[in-house]
């Protein structure tokens, strides 16, 4: 080894505390929930916004729990398939996840009014499966030109080597010291070369394991004036858990490297509450046509991240790995995310069958980042919130279905769009979100069984790491959901 190091290898990095990049991506993750409800909801691609007496009100609009005339208790449990397709390099990997859950739970308390102009009211409760951080993707290559470890060493720079035997970049550049990933130009102290020659061909291996949810219990009352207007509100109290494990692996391909192996390991868990309000309307236009609109304000979440990182490498002439593993990070900070609205229409054919149509509209660019308002954290977040304005664009997702019965049976189809969020001149800017689904249900005075799926696909760009050092990873995503849902209506 070259420079200044010296050939032990310091075993624990002083503690001390920085805060885990919080950035645009983490605004977004919280920004775009999917339609909830039960499976009826999902067999019409989530366009329920003006049909109404379906637990999905509370997720789209809370007036359409003005349609019902019973009360009903609904249950919905789901199956999740996601598939990461990813070229890097000129390599193709392909991972997946699969997970089961409950994705709903509705209680529908309905009441009759005998006489006035306020015919009835709608009140309850209900939990949604919000959004999903189920997925995984791996990407893989050959004789990449380069090494993430450029990285760190670019970090480093300017910083002795001192400090970092003192605690400085805990998390980063100072395991790729201890671990003898980066060393010291010959003749500084505070300029670095990566353990692995800039240039040199490797073998890397990047994968992403996520998991997590975001759930919503909420608390609703809709009223009906005339059978004609029908009006809600819903106060959602939400939970969120987000767990990724990174990993990043390479090994250079020039066998006159002693560095054989680097292996980075990122351990990250987020959990956090909020809450929103959601409010709407739904009015008939004649005897066939109902026209909705709704408004969901910011959701203002209280988020903690808890966070650790692990290097390790492994040199020629030698059996034993060297591996240093960070202190244990903490932070907290709030996320607020953008208001939407949604306007609906909806045709029924009696009661034969309807077409509907949403169109909802969101702004990446009003998310915003927050300190926690702790006496300990002053920072602003000036800097990331001015890169979440310049990377989204506004969001205006259509979703169309039609449903159509046959005796106690139904049958249904539908659609929905949503553009790429990122900017066309963001590089990781991709192809916008495709959904179809379809679904059939069974109803009879008491009880009614629905199943209901769809299926998704998108593509999109992302970096393993630093854009200025490497190739971005082109990747192709598609999720499968089933639904099935029990209702019983005393």
């Amino acid at each position: 080894m070259i420079g200044l190091r010296s050939k032990a290898v310091v075993c624990a990095i002083a503690c001390g505390t920085v805060a885990l990049a919080q950035n645009e991506d983490d605004a977004l993750r919280y920004s775009v929930p999917v339609p909830g409800g039960g499976a009826r909801a999902w067999g019409l691609a989530g366009a329920m916004g003006a049909v109404g007496a379906d637990p999905a009100a509370a997720s789209i609009n809370p007036a359409g729990f003005g349609l019902y005339n019973t009360s009903e208790l609904s249950l919905s449990l789901g199956l999740e398939v996601n598939d990461a397709q990813a070229s890097f390099m000129g390599t193709s990997t392909g991972a997946g996840r699969q997970r089961m859950s409950v994705n709903n739970l509705a209680l529908v308390f309905h009441f009759n009014k005998s006489s006035g102009d306020w015919h009835g009211g709608t009140f309850g409760l209900s939990y949604d499966r919000r959004a999903s951080f189920q997925w995984k993707e791996q990407a893989n290559g050959d004789r990449v030109p380069g090494t993430f470890l450029e990285q760190f060493a670019m970090e480093a720079n300017g910083t002795p080597y001192t400090d970092l035997e003192n605690g400085s970049l805990p998390f980063t550049a100072g395991l790729a010291w201890y671990t003898y990933g980066i060393d010291t130009v010959p003749g500084t102290n505070d300029q670095y070369l990566p353990g692995i020659p800039s240039g040199t061909d490797t073998r890397q291996e990047h994968t992403i394991d996520a998991s997590g949810r975001m759930g919503t219990t909420s608390f609703y009352y809709a009223a009906n004036y005339k059978d004609r207007l029908y009006i809600g509100a819903a106060l959602g109290i939400t939970g969120t858990r987000y767990e990724r494990y990174t990993t990043h692996e390479e090994r250079p391909l020039d066998d006159a490297v002693a560095l054989r192996t680097v292996h980075f390991k990122e351990d990250l868990l987020t959990t956090g509450n909020g809450f929103d309000l959601k409010v709407g309307a739904i009015g008939r236009v004649g005897s066939h046509v109902r026209l909705g609109a709704a408004f969901h304000t910011p959701m203002w979440l209280l988020l903690n991240d808890s966070y650790s990182y692990t290097m390790t490498t492994t040199f020629t002439g030698s059996s034993d790995p060297l591996q240093e593993v960070s202190p244990d990070g903490t932070f907290s900070y709030r996320v607020t995310t953008p208001w939407s609205a949604t306007l609906s229409a909806v045709y029924q054919a009696g009661k034969y069958g309807l077409v509907s149509v949403d169109y909802t509209y969101s702004d990446p660019r009003n998310a915003r980042l927050r300190a926690s308002r702790s006496l300990l954290d002053q920072y602003d977040y000036g800097t990331e919130n001015e890169a979440i304005k310049a990377s989204f664009r506004p969001m205006h997702t259509v979703r169309a279905g039609t449903e159509w019965r046959a005796g106690s049976w139904y049958f249904r189809v539908g659609g929905a769009w949503r553009p790429d969020p990122y900017a066309k001149a963001d590089t990781r800017h991709g192809t916008g979100y495709r959904q179809y689904g379809g679904g059939v249900g069974y109803r009879v005075t008491h009880w009614s069984f629905d199943l209901g799926g769809t299926w998704g696909l998108r593509n999109g760009k992302y970096y393993t790491y630093s854009p200025i050092l490497v190739n971005p990873v082109e990747a192709r995503y598609t999720d499968l959901r089933m639904l099935f849902t029990v209702a019983w209506r005393p």
